[in-house]
């Protein structure tokens, strides 16, 4: 809920003078209005119309960016719109600490690392609730769909639970704002992506708002064979309760239809480096046009429901989802013999055939009570609360040794042997956590916030009917896990605020070994500190610097058998800032320094050494400007810079960095007319975003022009 100030200056009433006092000067029956600032409250999770905008993310309960004792970084829809997004992890490049789309662009998937560590399956959130992901179960979402992204950098296990130790990435949905309205739009980009869609507001009555999105989509480009198709409806409701309160309710629709296999999956020799026959073109696709199927249905029902009780506020905020994903593909594994190098002149390939078929289901609610209080002259606002995650999932998965194929003479069309499963099984894991979050404040803007959580976690995996030599028993586990968040925050002159805090995380393992051993969750703590900088509405500043430690990895040592010894630190310094800076300029900038090292292993050789895929070093900067005397017209130019990462632990292998230009226009005419160009890549620069082994590479994007037209009314 942002605040927000509304200034009437010079005002003029031709009506009778009905008001008096001293904001009123009266000349000749006009009534001049002299300043009035009214304060109020807007949604926590709706659209952004502030730099330090108050957030649900990294409190749970409503609080300004500011008062957040980590680093937060909020994406608009706005931001979304400009870029003409179609995938929310392309969105992320200007928050600090955060690598999107680090395998390039995949069109079913958004990749995301924060601080160093992977948060695609455990750092995903929606509405504050996971989207939880394991293997090939898991929630999509689109950007359409999306009112705002909302970043929480470190460990957050002490509001959500089992979750990523780099952090987490809250999508929240598009609701009612209770501005009625149309807007639709239609775009095209020159790789043949075509879409149109429209977001249709209104009211039931004068306590019940409503709003209808829908988008149609066909999706082309990036080495695949053919267009495919993605289809997102959504509808939802808001009522205004008697009493105070209101309750939201949404039902989200999403249909995915594709080949999609593209330009991935490459050997390190051909792509960071040339192989014999030079290198592999960044459109060559190692897949099989007739054996090439994605296909995903997806439908969530979700609720927020909010009421006074005494002196407390109730939230209850509840999702219920279940996806079905049905995926055929075939890849290479490096060359021929599953060699790293070539075998021959024309670059024959090794070629895998994978298949699976994955059900999904969840059923989340997250329930919390909330009051403030004074004690001895301090401000309390407490808040007790009590989520239940369930995630239950049911796979197949299976594999065979495909054909081979030469990248100098690729020919397709050969029939592809029948996969085995090797995985048949189903598992499920249930969460319930209960915590307590007091925000104290206290002094001349001081700002003590304390997190306790506790957690129950039931992982059931089942037997795997399908294994190699017969069906091998799964098992059952409960862990208990305390996690904890300390933060103290002072609130400077000039709209300055230092922070610093402690905390910790743990994530559950879903994984036993051949003898049946079976793991405790991973843990890991976290201390950060910096400066926020918000001195007005339309600027903040985030500087920050943090010690990051990821314990109790459970690592591969032999087939079959792992060891949980592994232990990966991450510390750095980031930089963010968004905002308005006057004379129609605006930016949005980051920049990243980070040390990830390898502190224990089962390979004692990598100890010292970077993860594979991270690159340490990352820097954006995005200009906006409209033009004084042009006020419909705003020019947009970026550059976006990746540093050097590894292919390999062993840090032999190396990945060069890339720079980035991109360019973009927004154009408003007529009535409520608005196109909107945007240009990524200008240059069209080749590079490999990065790399897993040298077995697997993957080409980033290339120049991708867009253009929208949208119409409001």
């Amino acid at each position: 809920m942002t605040r927000f100030r509304l200034s009437m200056t010079t005002a003029l009433l031709t009506c009778q003078a009905f008001l008096t006092g001293p904001l009123l000067a009266q000349e000749a029956g006009t009534i001049y209005l002299e300043e009035i600032t009214l304060e109020g409250r807007a949604d926590p999770a709706g659209p952004v119309r502030s730099a330090d905008p108050e957030t649900l993310t990294g409190s749970k309960t409503a609080a300004l960016v500011t008062e957040i004792p980590q680093s937060v970084s909020v994406i608009s829809a706005q931001d979304l719109k400009t870029a003409n997004a179609n995938k929310l992890d392309g969105a992320l490049a200007f928050s600090a600490g955060v690598l999107g789309q680090p395998y390039g662009y995949d069109s079913d998937t958004n990749w995301i690392f924060i601080r160093g560590f992977a948060a695609t399956a455990t750092g995903s959130y929606q509405d504050g609730l996971p989207n939880f992901a394991y293997g090939f179960g898991g929630f999509y979402v689109d950007p359409f769909m999306v009112e705002r992204i909302e970043v929480l950098k470190g460990p957050s296990s002490a509001l959500y639970g089992g979750s990523n130790p780099g952090g987490l990435v809250n999508y929240a949905s598009k609701t009612p704002t209770g501005e009625p309205g149309t807007d639709l739009e239609v775009g095209a980009d020159e790789h043949g992506r075509v879409w149109a869609s429209a977001d249709h507001q209104g009211r039931f009555s004068d306590v019940t708002d409503y709003r209808i999105l829908g988008k149609l989509e066909r999706v082309d480009g990036n080495g695949a064979f053919d267009a495919g198709f993605h289809g997102v409806g959504s509808g939802s409701m808001r009522r205004e309760l008697s009493g105070g309160g209101s309750l939201t309710l949404g039902l989200d629709l999403m249909k995915i239809d594709e080949t999609h296999v593209g330009s991935s999956w490459l050997p390190y020799e051909g792509t960071v480096v040339a192989a014999p026959f030079g290198f592999i073109s960044r459109e060559f696709n190692t897949g099989e046009p007739k054996h090439d199927r994605y296909e995903r249905d997806q439908i969530a029902a979700r609720l927020v429901w909010n009421r006074p009780i005494g002196d407390w506020e109730f939230t209850n905020t509840a999702r219920a989802a279940w996806s079905k994903v049905e995926e055929d593909s075939v890849y290479a594994y490096g060359y021929s013999g599953f060699s790293t190098t070539p075998q021959d002149a024309v670059g024959t390939m090794s070629r895998l055939v994978f298949d699976h078929s994955t059900e999904a289901k969840t059923l989340l609610n997250d329930a919390r009570l909330e009051r403030e209080l004074d004690v001895a002259g301090t401000n309390h606002r407490l808040m007790l609360g009590v989520d239940v995650k369930y995630f239950a999932m049911d796979q197949v998965q299976s594999s065979a040794v495909g054909t081979p194929l030469s990248f100098a003479n690729p020919v397709y069309g050969a029939a592809q042997p029948a996969a085995s499963p090797y995985i048949d099984q189903k598992m499920s894991q249930t969460q319930v956590g209960f915590y307590v979050q007091d925000q104290i404040r206290f002094g001349d803007g001081w700002i003590g916030t304390g997190n306790l959580r506790y957690d129950r976690v039931k992982t059931d995996v089942g037997t795997n009917y399908a294994a190699w030599g017969g069906p091998a028993p799964g098992y059952d586990r409960t862990d208990g896990e305390f996690s904890w968040r300390v933060g103290l925050a002072k609130e400077l002159p000039g709209g300055l605020t230092a922070y610093a805090s402690a905390s910790t995380y743990f994530n559950p393992e879903i994984k036993a070994d051949a003898t049946g051993t079976e793991f405790p969750p991973e843990t890991g703590r976290q201390f950060e500190g910096g400066l926020k900088w918000a001195p007005n509405d339309d600027l903040l500043v985030t500087l920050s610097a943090y010690d990051l430690k990821r314990e109790d990895i459970t690592q591969s040592v032999t087939a079959g058998t792992y060891n949980q010894l592994g232990e990966v630190r991450s510390r750095g310094i980031e930089l963010e800032a968004q905002g308005k800076l006057g004379h129609g300029l605006a930016l949005r900038g980051a920049l990243t320094l980070m040390d990830v090292e390898i502190r224990d292993d089962a390979n004692a050789a990598l100890i010292g050494k970077t993860p594979y895929s991270i690159p340490e070093k990352t820097a954006s900067l995005q200009v906006s400007w409209t033009p004084e005397p042009m006020p419909d017209l705003t020019l947009t130019g970026a550059v976006r810079w990746v540093g050097d990462s590894w292919a390999d632990n062993e840090n032999t292998l190396k990945v060069k960095g890339r720079t980035l230009l991109d360019l973009g226009a927004t154009y408003r005419f007529g009535e409520d007319w608005e196109a909107n160009l945007a240009v990524e890549n200008v240059t069209d620069e080749d590079y490999v975003a990065s790399c897993q082994t040298a077995y697997w590479c993957y080409y980033g994007a290339g120049r991708t022009a867009s253009l929208s037209l949208r119409k409001s009314f």
